[in-house]
């Protein structure tokens, strides 16, 4: 990873960051969920990025977004850290030149997180909603960032461009 590429998508994750913990959040009543774009971004990271680098730049992602969501401190971090290593994993036979295959690999990693976080609420330790509830709204989470992938995509193949890496 050069110093361009990681400065793109530490924009791109700040930008993401940002839009799903302030503006995202308008949109919910309106489509039932608030897409996980960090998701996107951990996916991304774990296909292009596998090394250490990219898994503390991901534990990082994650424990903002703890932080400004609101949630139990580690709940999102552990899932993105979990989605981090198997995309990272799969790294060598996924292509993320495209939209097309990081939405298909994003949305498993949606529903992987979604039964990860069910799990968790089940057991409580995530906290008091009911484990099925939280599975489908994770599951619709899943759907809206693989929709939106393809647009988290190009703002990182865009934030290299200007940094002179792509």
């Amino acid at each position: 990873m050069t110093m361009g590429n990681a400065l793109a998508t530490a924009w791109v994750a700040v930008l993401v960051l940002l839009v799903q913990t302030t503006l995202l959040p308008h949109f919910r009543p309106l489509i039932g969920v608030t897409p996980n774009l960090v998701l996107v971004l951990a996916v991304y990271c774990g296909l292009r990025y596998p090394g250490a680098l990219g898994a503390l730049g991901i534990f990082l992602l994650g424990y903002f977004l703890d932080t400004f969501a609101g949630t139990t401190l580690g709940f999102h971090t552990l899932g993105l850290l979990l989605v981090f290593a198997i995309a990272s994993l799969a790294s060598s036979t996924v292509r993320t030149d495209s939209g097309g295959p990081l939405m298909v690999v994003v949305f498993a990693a949606g529903c992987f997180e979604a039964m990860l976080a069910a799990a968790l609420f089940a057991l409580g330790i995530g906290g008091t909603p009911p484990w099925f509830d939280v599975l489908r709204y994770g599951l619709g989470q899943a759907a809206g960032a693989a929709l939106l992938a393809p647009l988290v995509l190009r703002l990182v193949l865009w934030g290299e461009r200007v940094f002179g890496t792509g």
